[in-house]
């Protein structure tokens, strides 16, 4: 018999299963009502599962060969994820124009992110998801924001491709664990489609990306870019077409645009926010896109936090007070990613640690034994980030013509999206508590549209609409940006 430890947020057990039975068949059985809207056929990657020691995992292809321990997601993490059905379109498998190169051909979908990266894994054959992988982005040795990136491309006559072979590799690892526990060859890797922010894309093809920082901003190109496997150092089909989808600007990037055309909702006038170490916001008014980005700093990412850290196992993700909250696999607390940061600042804020200016008479506490605080840097870092969001969205809604009341939704993409305590955000001034009850996460847009258009040459049309209706703001360019940004920079007390 196979023991398997069920970590859910608050609670483990130990269930035992015969082999032979998939993941999500041995939750179901046991009570545990994993979320997969396919029924457990593989194609919609919702019954998204965490196994120690292994990373994520689809339940319904994952089938268990000894002991493990599984991480599964909390209650809010889980109606995240029905979200993703309800606002992300899912479009029907059709690549008919397709000629295979091998006659077991598999394709990819990448969401390559400043902090963390996805792959789908698609058996382009009948339209079943594989696998799913992700990992830290391994360029953070390098430059926690893209700008510090590409000042390290600037400072180093090899940093270039030292950050591109960073990320080839780490991609050719999961290719590998994927390509073995499949028996397949490289060969059998024959398309992939890839979505990631302007400056993650020309890294990753050993593109300059330093134009991106310097005025005007012009990046090398936002088109879409094809290339044929042999040209990328992917462990990958020789003639394997390697797609990355197109960008709107220098700091609008192909993440935006997947989510935007993968996202299906009745809204007429809505936003459409990923916050990140880059800050990129749309708003759509009927069919007009007007979109801008802001330096928003990786502070909502666990980084410049003093004990920041990405959202995995050891970091707080949920904070209530000193003595409760969550932690990422219920195991010791080892730091704060970017929700804890959000719900202990609101904390602070309500309980009066810090006043509506940000001021911290000394270091906050979370836990002395392991040496996790709150100083007054953190706080100042919060600031300045969320006034660079908040000051975002009210350029764009200025330049529009609208007011708070003409907005029907705001939908939070990403990973931050996906475990930010919304309430939180509202209280410390990051999301307008205007939109309270009008604010939705749709998680792994940018991924999601990736694999859509991994599936279907259908989707490619729709992000053709996209980029026609869409229209950059360069903030640094509107007068009013800098006087937003100080207005906003104070907290304001919300009762939420």
């Amino acid at each position: 018999m196979i023991k398997i430890k069920i970590i859910t947020p608050g609670n483990i057990a130990v269930i035992e299963s015969a082999a032979g039975h998939s993941l999500l068949d041995i939750l179901r059985v046991n009570g545990y009502n994993l979320y997969a809207p396919c029924g457990g056929k593989g194609t919609c990657g919702k019954c998204r599962v965490k196994i120690k020691n292994e990373g994520d995992v689809l339940a319904c292809r994952y089938y268990p060969s000894g002991d493990i321990e599984v991480i599964l997601p909390g209650k809010e993490e889980a109606e995240i994820l029905v979200h993703q059905t309800e606002y992300l379109e899912e479009v029907p498998f059709k690549i008919s124009d397709y000629k295979y190169l091998t006659n077991r051909p598999f394709g990819a979908a990448i969401d390559i992110g400043t902090t963390t990266v996805v792959i789908y894994f698609l058996n382009l054959l009948n339209g079943e998801i594989e696998k799913i992988s992700s990992f830290l982005n391994p360029q953070k040795l390098y430059g926690a924001d893209v700008i510090a990136r590409i000042n390290y491309c600037q400072e180093h006559d090899n940093g270039l491709s030292k950050l591109q072979k960073s990320i080839v590799d780490a991609i050719n690892d999961k290719f590998d664990d994927f390509r073995k526990n499949k028996r397949l060859d490289p060969s059998n890797l024959e398309k992939i489609i890839i979505a990631g922010n302007t400056t993650m894309l020309h890294i990753l093809l050993g593109v300059n990306p330093l134009p991106i920082a310097l005025a005007p901003f012009t990046p090398a190109f936002t088109d879409k870019q094809v290339r044929k496997g042999l040209s990328t150092g992917l462990n990958i089909n020789r003639e394997a077409e390697v797609i990355t989808i197109p960008c709107i600007s220098a700091y609008v990037g192909a993440d935006i645009v997947a989510g935007l055309a993968v996202l299906n909702v009745p809204s007429r006038n809505y936003f459409f926010l990923d916050i990140g170490t880059n800050g990129e916001i749309a708003l759509i008014k009927d069919r007009e896109i007007l979109t801008c980005a802001t330096a928003a700093g990786p502070a909502f990412e666990g980084a410049n936090i003093s004990c920041g850290m990405g959202a995995v196992s050891g970091a707080i993700s949920v904070f209530f007070s000193p003595e409760k909250y969550e932690v990422i696999g219920n195991s010791e607390p080892s730091g704060i990613c970017g929700s804890g940061i959000v719900d202990i600042v609101a904390y602070m804020l309500e309980n009066e640690i810090i006043d509506e200016t940000g001021f911290l008479k000394e270091t906050f506490v979370i836990n002395a034994a392991h040496k996790i605080v709150v100083t007054r840097q953190d706080i100042r870092e919060i600031q300045l980030a969320k006034s660079a969001i908040y000051s975002g969205i009210k350029i764009l809604m200025n330049l529009a013509g609208l007011s708070f009341s003409d907005i029907d939704a705001l939908y939070l993409a990403g990973g931050f999206g996906n475990y930010i305590n919304i309430k939180s955000a509202i209280k410390i001034g990051l999301l307008p508590y205007e939109l309270r009850d009008k604010i939705y996460p749709v998680g792994n847009s940018a991924g999601i549209g990736a694999l859509q258009y991994l599936k279907s040459e259908y989707f490619e049309k729709k992000i053709n609409v996209i980029l026609k209706n869409s229209r950059y703001i360069e903030l640094s360019n509107v007068n009013e940006f800098t006087m937003e940004f100080a207005l906003n920079m104070n907290f304001v007390k919300y009762n939420i």
